[in-house]
């Protein structure tokens, strides 16, 4: 789990800023947060807060930050500690939709063990098999079933069947709970496979 900055002083916060809804057409346009006073620069009263960014390490993650008095904060947090007054400390502000540009107080909840972010984790760019926690172990000549857990890959077996890799793999993260936090299990029955041993079950 990160370690973020402790956050401003609410009542600083409540005399600079101002939360407001962002509506679908203004995600990427709007961060969720107004100045209520004019800040240096083009920052005036009434103008949107925040710059947008790209991650450093997820080249598809754009957030908003926010700078006050000096130090820069993930809009989201500011929004969440505005809306309910709770100290975040480390804990991390989850998007619900997944989506990072919508900071929607109603979009937007507490990861207190970090479970919320691995489930929301989307496929990466370098999966070639097309199925999630599953990818093709050349060494062994079989598919590989693997699931990140606590920021580490668990080794879950090969298999000569991508669905049954992607079966296991379905209910490791059913055994962490994951699709309730917003993980989409794997379709088995949108894999393709030519094995010749596919048993296409329902149960994971």
């Amino acid at each position: 789990m990160p370690n973020y900055k402790p956050m401003p002083p609410l009542e600083r916060l409540n005399e600079l800023l101002k939360v407001v809804e962002i509506p679908p057409d203004k995600y990427g346009v709007w961060s969720g947060l107004v100045w209520q006073v004019s800040r240096r620069g083009p920052a005036r009263a009434g103008s949107v807060a925040g710059t947008l960014r790209t991650h450093s390490r997820l080249p598809r993650r754009r957030d908003w930050y926010v700078r006050v008095d000096g130090l820069t904060y993930l809009a989201s947090r500011i929004i969440y500690y505005m809306m309910h007054g709770e100290d975040l400390g480390n804990i991390q502000v989850d998007h619900k939709d997944q989506n990072t540009l919508n900071n929607n107080k109603w979009n937007l909840r507490l990861d207190v063990a970090g479970d919320i972010q691995k489930a929301n984790v989307p496929m990466l760019r370098n999966n070639t098999s097309g199925v999630r926690g599953v990818s093709w172990h050349k060494l062994g000549g079989k598919w590989m079933a693997r699931a990140e857990i606590k920021g580490k890959q668990t080794y879950l077996g090969l298999f000569v069947c991508k669905i049954e890799a992607a079966r296991v793999v379905n209910a490791k993260w059913t055994e962490l709970g994951w699709h309730k936090l917003g993980r989409k299990l794997n379709d088995l029955e949108a894999i393709e496979c030519n094995c010749g041993s596919c048993k296409r079950k329902t149960e994971f």
